[in-house]
C-alpha cells in the first residue's frame, strides 16, 4: 500500500476508507494500529457501531499481526456509540478530544461512521469534518475514517478530506476479485487506477498493478553467455548452443503437441548454480514428476538437491497482479535463474487480462531480464481463448526474444514439428526439427 501511495500517509492527514461491509477495512484499520503499536505508536479506536469491541477483537484473534497484550496499552477502544446517539457530531467531536488528550495516540480510527441524511444538515457534517481537521493536526495524529461507502455516505464534506479510498470485492465467473483504488490524495503522486489485494491471515496484502510500477533507476542485470535448452538437438542447431541468457522463450502449440516436453527440458537443465523454478497450471506436480519419469528427465534428482523448485500457477481467486508479484519475490527470494511457466492461460483466467494482460506481459518479462532470469513460457492458444475470453494477440510473439511454435506432421505418430520463428543474439541452421516424443516406458529423453 505504501508503494501505491509512493510512501504512505501524511502526518495530521483525514483519510476516508469507504466500502461494503466485509470488505476488509475493519482488517485494515487494525493492521495498521498493530503495526504502528510494535514501534511504539498508541491508536485510539472508536466504533460507531452497537457491535462490542469484544465480537471485534474476536475475529481479530486470528490475525498474525494481532497482539493480545496491546488491547487497551497501544490500541485503546472506545465506543462512541451513546454519543453519537445522544448528542450528534458534535457529542463525538468532545469525545475524541478528550481521549486524544488522555491517551496522546498517532493514530485515531472512527470505525461505522455513517451519516444519515434526514436527521443531519450537511453543515453540521462540514463543521464535524473540519473541527476532525483541525483536531489531528493540533495532536499531530492521523485520522481513519471507516464508512461502508453506500447511500448515506460523506459527500460534499469529502472535498475537505486529505484521501479518500474506496475498496470493493467485484464478482465475476462466480469468483471475486477485491479491489481498491484511491480517488483522491493530497501531498504526493499516487499510482492511480484500481489495485488488487486479498485478504489472509496476515491482513491485507496490496498488489499494485504490475505495468504501472515506476521503473526502477537499477540497470538491467546483464549475464554473458549462453543457456543450454535442455534438448541437445536443439542446442545444435542454435549457432551458439543455446538461448542468450535472460531472454524470454515462448512455446506455442495445441493442446498434446510438446509444449510440456519442452518446458519439462528446459527446468531438467536447471542446477544450484543457477537454480530453476516451474509454474504449472493445468498438472499437479506429481503428474510432471511422471510425465518427466516416462520422457527419460530425471526431475526428482534435480528436485532433491533443491536445484528447481515446482509450484502451482495461481489459485482459484488470485488476481493477475497477485500472480505477479509472488512470482518476483520467489525470484527474488530464491536467486531463481531458469523459469518455466507452463501454460500461460493460468495467468489469462482473471478478470483482469482481457483489458491489460498483454501490457503486465510485457512488464512481467522485463522485471525478469532486469533481474538476469531465463523464462520459458507455454501457451495453448485453445486454451487462452477460454481462460482470458479472447484469442492470443496477433504479434504475441514480439513480447519475447525467442518464438517456437510446435506442430505434428500428418502420418507421423509420435513426432512434432518445432518450428524456429525467431531467436535472439544468435543464428539458426534450420527453421524446424522433428522432434520424437519416446513413449513413457522409453528411457531416453526427447530426440530429433
Amino acid at each position: 500500500m505504501d508503494q501505491i501511495l509512493n510512501g504512505g500517509l501524511f502526518e495530521g492527514g483525514v483519510y476516508i476508507f469507504e466500502g461494503p461491509p466485509g470488505v476488509g477495512k475493519t482488517t485494515l484499520a487494525n493492521q495498521i494500529a498493530y503495526t504502528l503499536a510494535e514501534h511504539g505508536t498508541r491508536t485510539l479506536y472508536v466504533t460507531m457501531l452497537a457491535e462490542s469491541h469484544a465480537r471485534m477483537l474476536q475475529h481479530m484473534e486470528q490475525q498474525v499481526f494481532f497482539d493480545q497484550g496491546a488491547v487497551n496499552a497501544e490500541v485503546i477502544y472506545v465506543s462512541g456509540y451513546r454519543e453519537f446517539e445522544q448528542g450528534g457530531l458534535k457529542a463525538v467531536v468532545e469525545l475524541l478530544r478528550g481521549e486524544l488528550m488522555r491517551n496522546r495516540s498517532g493514530l485515531l480510527v472512527i470505525d461505522g461512521l455513517v451519516v444519515n441524511r434526514g436527521t443531519t444538515t450537511d453543515d453540521s457534517v462540514r463543521q464535524f469534518v473540519h473541527e476532525l481537521q483541525s483536531l489531528v493536526s493540533a495532536m499531530s495524529c492521523t485520522c481513519l475514517v471507516l464508512t461502508s461507502g453506500t447511500g448515506n455516505v460523506l459527500s460534499a464534506e469529502q472535498t475537505m478530506v486529505d484521501g479518500i479510498f474506496s475498496f470493493e470485492d467485484h464478482g465475476f465467473h462466480w469468483r471475486a476479485e477485491r479491489r481498491m483504488q484511491v480517488r483522491k490524495f493530497r501531498g504526493s503522486q499516487v499510482i492511480r487506477g484500481q489495485h488488487t489485494f486479498c485478504i489472509t491471515t496476515r491482513g491485507l496484502q496490496f498488489f499494485p498493478r504490475l505495468e504501472s510500477l515506476p521503473h526502477p533507476h537499477a540497470e538491467t542485470k546483464v549475464v554473458s553467455g549462453r543457456v543450454p535448452t535442455g534438448l541437445p538437438p536443439l542446442d545444435a542447431v542454435l549457432q551458439t548452443g543455446g538461448l542468450l541468457s535472460g531472454s524470454a522463450s515462448v512455446v506455442i502449440g495445441q493442446s498434446g503437441s510438446g509444449k510440456t516436453t519442452v518446458g519439462l527440458a528446459f527446468a531438467s537443465a536447471s542446477t544450484l548454480a543457477a537454480p530453476g523454478l516451474l509454474l504449472c497450471s493445468s498438472e499437479s506436480a506429481g503428474e510432471l514428476l511422471a510425465t518427466s519419469s516416462g520422457l527419460g528427465l530425471d526431475l526428482d534428482e534435480t528436485l532433491n538437491h533443491r536445484a528447481l523448485m515446482i509450484e502451482q500457477l495461481g489459485g482459484e481467486d488470485e488476481s493477475m497482479d497477485e500472480m505477479g508479484h509472488k512470482l518476483l519475490r520467489q525470484v527474488d527470494e530464491l536467486g531463481i535463474r531458469r523459469l518455466v511457466i507452463d501454460g500461460l492461460e493460468g495467468m489469462a483466467d482473471t478478470l483482469a487480462f482481457p483489458e491489460r494482460g498483454y501490457r503486465f506481459l510485457g512488464r512481467l518479462l522485463l522485471e525478469l531480464k532486469r533481474r538476469g532470469v531465463t523464462s520459458m513460457f507455454t501457451v495453448d492458444p485453445a486454451a487462452l481463448a477460454v481462460a482470458a475470453g479472447t484469442p492470443l494477440a496477433d504479434g504475441v510473439a514480439g513480447c519475447f526474444d525467442n518464438a517456437f511454435v510446435l506442430g505434428a506432421p500428418s502420418g507421423h505418430v509420435g513426432r512434432r514439428s518445432l518450428e524456429i520463428h525467431k531467436v535472439r543474439g544468435t543464428r539458426v541452421t534450420k527453421a524446424a526439427i522433428d522432434v520424437h516424443l519416446p513413449a513413457f516406458d522409453a528411457a531416453q529423453p526427447p530426440s530429433t
